[in-house]
Order: C-alpha cells, then sequence, then structure tokens
C-alpha cells in the first residue's frame, strides 16, 4: 500500500486547484440568487442516466428509478453503501462481511451480480475475485434501476440493477478536505479539488482522495483503506466533452464472514444468549493479512454530430487482485450443529476451517452509443437509441485449504486444536501462537472464467402529443464461453406507455424482460445449466406537488424461470455443482418521497411491500430444501425508511437537525421457512453547524442500540444460514470537520 505521506501532493493540487477565478465568483453570485439558504442540499434529481439510456425526465420515464445524491450521503455521513442503499424502497441488505462482497435484494432478487460503477459491471457471476468494498469518498449519486434491465446491461437479475456514479471535473473551481473520528477508532480523512485547468477553460481536472483506518464492533476486525481517483475533462468546443479518469483503491482488512447460530438442523437453529455481536468467528491473525487491490482505466467521450445525431463512446477497465486469508466455521455435532451442545466433549466449541485463495480478473467494458433527435411526417417526436455493447470478463481464482480445523470457545475465547500431527514438508506451516498451528496444503482447487458478451440495443421513445408517449425497443445478446465453449443468445424486450395527466403529474405501464446466462456455472455431470430468464409487469404514477419534491407509487410483479442454485452446498467450493430449481415470483407495492417538503426541510422516505416466494420449487435429492410457496430468505414484507432534515439561521451561520428511522419486518432464516429473525427499528441522529468554510457534524447511528440479525442472500438452505449469519452495528457515532472553500 503507498505510504500515507505520499499524499501530500495530492493536498498541494487540492489547493491550487481551488484558487479563486472570475468564473467561479460569478457562477457563485449566480447560485446566491436562486436558492434559499446558504447551504443548499439536494436529495432529488430531474433524471438519471441508467434508467433507459436517453436524455429523460424521471416524470417521462416509464420505469421506476431511484437515486441517493452525494448530499443525502453527507447528510447521513455515509462510509459504505450497505447505509447508503438502505435509503431506497425494495432494496434489502443481506448478511456481509468486511469485505469486498456487497449483497442486496431488489424487490426480492438478488442483485449482488447485478452492481454497476459508471455504467460497467464491477462484479462477477462466481464471485471468484472478490473487488475490494466500493468507497464512498467520490461517489457523486447512486442510480437504482428497478426491473429487469436487460436492454442496456445485458444479463443481470430481474429485480434491477445498482449504479455507482463517480465524480467528474468541473470547470467551476472548489475544494474540500474533512476529517472524520468515530467508534471502533474509525478515522477518515477525505479531499476534493476540481476546477478548470488552463485560462481557456478548454481542461478540467478533479482528484478525489481517502485513506480510511478503523477497527470495528467485532473483536479483532480492522481496515486500512486507500482511494485515489484523478481524472481530466477535455472541452475543445461546446458540442465535445473527453473525460479520462483512474480510480486505485487498496484495501487491507480483516476478512469477517459474519456470525453463527445455536441449534441444529432436526431441533432448529437460533440466535441465542451464549452469542453477541462483538464475537468474531475466525482467526484474527490469519484472517487479518487480506489484501484487495483494485484499478479502474476509464474514458467517456461525447460528441454532438449535429441536431439529430449525438455519438456518445464509454470505456471501462478494472483490474482487480486479491488475496483472501479466510477461516469460516463448520459443522461440529450431530444434525449439522455448528456451536457444541451443552454436556457434550465440544460443549461451546466451534470448528473453524482456515482457507486461502488468490485471485485476479480483468473486466473491459465498450459502450457505443448513437442517440437520435427528430420530427417525423406525422409530427411525432422521437428520441432513439442504436448502441453496441461488449463485455470481456476473466478471471482465475486459486483456494487452498488448511489440513486440520483450529477450535474456538465461543465462552473463553481461547484457540485450541486437537490435531498436532506434523504439518506435511510440502506444506506451508501457518503459526498462530504457541500450541495452535496447522499447515497450509498445497492442494489448490482453480476457477476459471473467461467469457465475452455482445449487444445490441434498439430504443424509441415516441412522444404523440402533450399527453402520450410510447417507449419500444429490444436487445440482441450473445455469450460465448471461451473455456467451456458454450454459446447462447437472447432477445429482451422492454416497452412501456406513458400518459402524462398534467405538466407535474403522470402514469405509465410497463413491459420488460430479462436474461442471466450460465456463467461458467456446470451441473453434476460437468454441463452448463439453463440460462435464467425473466419478466416484469409495472404501473406506476409519478407526482411533483411542486418542482423540488417528487412522490412516486409502483406496483410490479416479476417472474423469473431456471433459478440457478448450489445443488451440494456442504460441499466444499471446489466439489460444489449447480443446478435450476424452477421459479421465483415477487410481487409488490413501492411509495417514495424525495426532495424538500419546505424552502428549509428536506426529506428522503419510502416504503415497500414484498411478496416473495418459490413459484415452482425442486423435488429430490438435492433440491428438497426449496419447496414450492415458501418464502425467500432475508426479504421482509414490509421495509419502511425515513430520512430528513431542517435547517435554520443559527447565529452567524447556520445548523441543521436530522434523523432517520429504518423498520423491517421479520425474515425467514432459510428457504426452509423453518425459523425467523426478528422484526427491528433502528433510528440515527445527526446535526451541523456551518459558519463560512467551516462545517462541523455529528452523526448517531442506531441511537437505541437495536440488535437485530441479517440473512444470508436467497435460495439458502437452514445448514448453510448457520454458518452465515449478520449482525446489527451497535451504537456508534461519526464526528467530522470540513473545510470547503
Amino acid at each position: 500500500m503507498p505510504d500515507i505521506k505520499n499524499l501530500l501532493p495530492c493536498g498541494l493540487l487540492a489547493c491550487a486547484l481551488a484558487d479563486s477565478s472570475p468564473l467561479a465568483a460569478a457562477q457563485e453570485s449566480a447560485l446566491e440568487e436562486v436558492i434559499v439558504t446558504a447551504h443548499y442540499r439536494d436529495y432529488r434529481i430531474d433524471s438519471a442516466d441508467s434508467a433507459i439510456g436517453l436524455d429523460l425526465k424521471l416524470l417521462e420515464t416509464p420505469a421506476a428509478v431511484s437515486v441517493i445524491t452525494e448530499d443525502l450521503l453527507k447528510d447521513q455521513q455515509v462510509n459504505n453503501v450497505d447505509d447508503a442503499l438502505r435509503n431506497v424502497a425494495g432494496v434489502t441488505k443481506f448478511k456481509t462481511g468486511n469485505g469486498g462482497e456487497e449483497k442486496f435484494s431488489i424487490r426480492g432478487f438478488d442483485a449482488s451480480q447485478s452492481i454497476y460503477k459508471d455504467g460497467a459491471r464491477i462484479n462477477n457471476p462466481l464471485n471468484a475475485s472478490n473487488i475490494p468494498s466500493t468507497e464512498t469518498a467520490n461517489i457523486d449519486r447512486i442510480e437504482v434501476l428497478k426491473g429487469p434491465s436487460a436492454l442496456l446491461y445485458g444479463q443481470g437479475e430481474p429485480g434491477g440493477i445498482i449504479n455507482y456514479y463517480t465524480k467528474r471535473p468541473e470547470l467551476e473551481r472548489g475544494a474540500s478536505v474533512e476529517a472524520l473520528y468515530g467508534s471502533d477508532s474509525f478515522r477518515k480523512g477525505e479531499f476534493d479539488a476540481t476546477g478548470a485547468l488552463t485560462d481557456s477553460e478548454q481542461f478540467a481536472g478533479r482528484l478525489v482522495g481517502a485513506y480510511e483506518d478503523s477497527e470495528s464492533y467485532r473483536d479483532e476486525v480492522e481496515r486500512k483503506r486507500l482511494l485515489l481517483n484523478p481524472s481530466v475533462t477535455w472541452l475543445p468546443d461546446d458540442r465535445t466533452r473527453v473525460t479520462l479518469g483512474y480510480e486505485y483503491i487498496d484495501d487491507e482488512y480483516t476478512q469477517d464472514r459474519g456470525q453463527v447460530l445455536q441449534g441444529n438442523s432436526v431441533d432448529g437453529y437460533f440466535y441465542g444468549d451464549l452469542l453477541d455481536a462483538t464475537l468474531f468467528f475466525g482467526i484474527p491473525d490469519w484472517n487479518r493479512r487480506t489484501k484487495a487491490e483494485s484499478s479502474r482505466t476509464y474514458l467517456f467521450a461525447s460528441r454532438e454530430i449535429n441536431a439529430i445525431w449525438t455519438l456518445d463512446f464509454d470505456f471501462n477497465y478494472t483490474k482487480n487482485d486479491k488475496t483472501n486469508f479466510d477461516s469460516s466455521p463448520l459443522y461440529i455435532g450431530a444434525n449439522a450443529a455448528v456451536v457444541g451442545a451443552p454436556g457434550t466433549a465440544d460443549e461451546n466449541m466451534v470448528v473453524i476451517d482456515p482457507r486461502k485463495s488468490d485471485g485476479d480478473g480483468d473486466t473491459s467494458r465498450y459502450d457505443l452509443k448513437n442517440t437520435f433527435r427528430f420530427t417525423d411526417g406525422l409530427d411525432f417526436s422521437h428520441q432513439a437509441l442504436v448502441s453496441f455493447t461488449y463485455e470481456d470478463f476473466s478471471t482465475e481464482s486459486t483456494s487452498y485449504r488448511s489440513d486440520r480445523p483450529v477450535y474456538f470457545n465461543v465462552q473463553s475465547r481461547d484457540y485450541s486444536i486437537r490435531d498436532r500431527r506434523p504439518v506435511a514438508t510440502t506444506d506451508e506451516e501457518i503459526r498462530i501462537e504457541d500450541g495452535v498451528f496447522f499447515g497450509l496444503s498445497d492442494r489448490g482447487n482453480t476457477t476459471n472464467q473467461d467469457y465475452d458478451e455482445y449487444g445490441v440495443n434498439l430504443l424509441d421513445y415516441i412522444d404523440f402529443n402533450e399527453h402520450w408517449a410510447w417507449l419500444i425497443g429490444g436487445r440482441y445478446s450473445w455469450y460465448e464461453d471461451n473455456l467451456e465453449d458454450y454459446d447462447d443468445d437472447n432477445f429482451s424486450l422492454r416497452t412501456g406507455v406513458v400518459y402524462n395527466l398534467r405538466e407535474d403529474m403522470s402514469v405509465y405501464v410497463s413491459y420488460s424482460q430479462g436474461y442471466t446466462n450460465t456463467a461458467g456455472r456446470l451441473d453434476e455431470f460437468e454441463e452448463p445449466i439453463e440460462p435464467e430468464t425473466s419478466e416484469a409487469w409495472e404501473l406506476g404514477a409519478k407526482w411533483e406537488p411542486h418542482e423540488q419534491l417528487l412522490l412516486t407509487a409502483t406496483l410490479y410483479d416479476i417472474r423469473k424461470e431456471d433459478v440457478a442454485y448450489i445443488q451440494n452446498p456442504d460441499a466444499p467450493p471446489e466439489d460444489r455443482f449447480f443446478g435450476n430449481i424452477g421459479a421465483i415470483e415477487s410481487s409488490g407495492v413501492e411509495l417514495e418521497a424525495v426532495g424538500y417538503i419546505t424552502d428549509r426541510w428536506r426529506i428522503q422516505a419510502g416504503y415497500a411491500y414484498i411478496d416473495s416466494n418459490i413459484a415452482d420449487g425442486g423435488t429430490g435429492q438435492f433440491n428438497d430444501n426449496f419447496p414450492e410457496g415458501n418464502s425467500l430468505p432475508g426479504i421482509a414484507d414490509n421495509n419502511f425508511n425515513v430520512f430528513t432534515f431542517y435547517e435554520f439561521p443559527l447565529g452567524p451561520g447556520f445548523g441543521g437537525l436530522g434523523g432517520g428511522l429504518f423498520y423491517q419486518d421479520e425474515v425467514y432464516i432459510s428457504t426452509e421457512n423453518n425459523g425467523t429473525y426478528d422484526e427491528w427499528t433502528q433510528i440515527d441522529l445527526a446535526a451541523y453547524y456551518k459558519q463560512g468554510p467551516w462545517k462541523i457534524q455529528f452523526n448517531a447511528g442506531n441511537v437505541t442500540d437495536e440488535e437485530y440479525q441479517l440473512s444470508q442472500a436467497l435460495t439458502t438452505s437452514d445448514a448453510f444460514a448457520a454458518v452465515r449469519v449478520g449482525t446489527s452495528t451497535p451504537r456508534n457515532y461519526v464526528f467530522s470537520l470540513a473545510y470547503e472553500y
């Protein structure tokens, strides 16, 4: 990891970019004439690029799109995307560790492999080479497009996609430096500087950086993470824009797979009194060696050819390297017990399996977009998109396992071994402490992926008159697995009708299709499984009571068929194989309110009702854990979120008071529906004071110290869920001091 002293030149550049200029002064003066408070922050935007790739206002778009702005992230002092996405109705957070995995569902469907950054996929279908966890310091906004999104993005889950947009250079000069300190030795510094690089204003630059050094409420867990993101924009004329950027993340942390449950598969599993959220079910000196490094080079170019035709070209190349030192609980007693039962020789004991994997991956994505705006002979206005996408993905991950288990006593928190035979000379000996050692076997398993995906998109948005508009489009995709000699193709349709009741209110109905290719997943006979397909209907209404507030309501129904799942999850990763289990259905209601209620009172709120179930279950030796009619784990029927801030004059400056409430119904632990996690409510509070360029802010999370558990993602059996348990973060705080100029 680069030495922190190397960040000094970055700070000097931040100061250089922050110099005042006549242009900046003029723009600042113009802003002061239209805003009602000196510290204007906005939770809503008028349009979203992720939606359908056209320049449409959200009121005109026949799709449900939610946006998390940078201002909301700042008000909440968000340091991870888990906390950011809880602000979106219909998004559920699953159990995550302290690593690169980001696990969410949208409308009851796993979205973990439908995560993008600036329009390019940042994770892979088998998760063989985990990426570093997303850093929030350079995020400008997060867009969540709900429903099947194959039209623009190709393969993906039908719930929707998550797209992180990073910050771009601006001509107006400005910079900020912020220091944060919080619970569990959380320390972080951020800087952000942007502005014109030449007097001609043909070049603008931006430099965003962050460094975090933190521990955790969990025993022995820590993290050191560095972000550097320089970018430059070239503006040769008023019709052309080219942006080149480079993002580097270095992440050193303790791999944390979560917690476990007491009980067994016969009597049931439960989160008992023997457990608490601080327990770490791994080997600290082993897991904290984990390191992930990611670099991303991106180029975005746009040229307005003429009044009708605009050409856009996007390129993203991401390289990930990760050495994962992992240790996870296994079963220790009869009937898949994880914690040794009272009165047995293994009482209070958990067996830990040390593992290691070395992984690296490369992803390239090219998007060539042609947008046409014209009026036809019938006087109908068209906005058409003709685009081509190409994605090349390859990864290789080699895993190794310990030659003996390590035992952890939940009560005393001591580690021990029982197998004291010598480590084989061909193995690497790992000594954790006196008397605790194991050999890292050279019996590695290699997982490779190498595939290409191509797509051609045709889309037309037709305005018939001031009331009616029609969206119609399709994508033809073809997929080549370069390792399994397997090819596949797919055609996905998207269409929708918008009716504008008046200028500030619209209703729409839409239909869309999606698919997920096999991505190298093989069955027990080493043959590719069937690709997943999906379709969705959606009915929505959008209303702007005034120009700074947007209210939306959505009804939807989604069905996904030939669902892929691991047939033998209890087997070692190298011996697992996949199958298909029929179909999953999800239907529900979503309500959102985003923006300003008054000129001083801003809000982001949402409610979601989700009814998700296995519509066509499986029977037989491997898939009898997925019976028809059962609900999916981790997906609550009812979810509610609200975060609000009120700002007011205070002395020579002004202050703000706010907070949030986040609620979730009880959820099933696994697809077997034998146990549940209780409902929960989390309350957060926040306050800041700003005077001139200085801002001081305090955020308190989970102020009532609510304890709750989170499920593993989706198609999970009882036995596997018992070793993958997420827990709530106890009461915590973050204090920050920022200088913005």
